[in-house]
């Protein structure tokens, strides 16, 4: 896919007509696996997910050395289930800590400025449940 404005006058950086939109990555790779297993009368699995984006720009009209983002992030999760009511679950997000910018815009009202949202940084936890009945 090779998309690119056919008319685009108007937006709001400027003329983009005939360019290619702002955040379209040329490669993108996602890979997920997840093992079930069990140990005794204890079910669980083990996942992990793997997400790769090539540099692309975030947004129209500004230099990619501004606003760009690559992404290269590993989330990993396992879950313990016993007695089919109780579940421990370990997981984490962005092992890899990669920073990037999810989307960059022109700030409003502020010309020159430019705003940015942030990915969420190396997060992991427990998590544990149950049912009552």
């Amino acid at each position: 896919m090779d998309p690119e404005y056919d008319e685009f006058p108007d937006s709001a950086v400027g003329d983009l007509s005939g360019q290619q939109p702002a955040g379209i990555h040329e490669v993108s790779i996602s890979v997920a696996g997840t093992y079930y297993f069990n140990i005794g009368n204890v079910a669980g699995f083990a996942r992990a997910d793997y997400l790769y984006e090539d540099e692309v720009q975030a947004v129209d009209n500004i230099p990619a050395d501004i606003a760009s983002r690559q992404v290269n992030s590993v989330n990993a999760s396992m879950s313990f289930t016993w007695q089919d009511r109780y579940e421990l679950l370990l997981w984490g997000r962005n092992l890899t800590d990669d920073k990037y910018l999810l989307t960059a815009f022109p700030s409003v009202a502020q010309t020159g400025s430019l705003s940015a949202y942030p990915n969420q940084p190396r997060t992991y936890g427990v998590t544990f449940k149950t049912r009552f009945e």
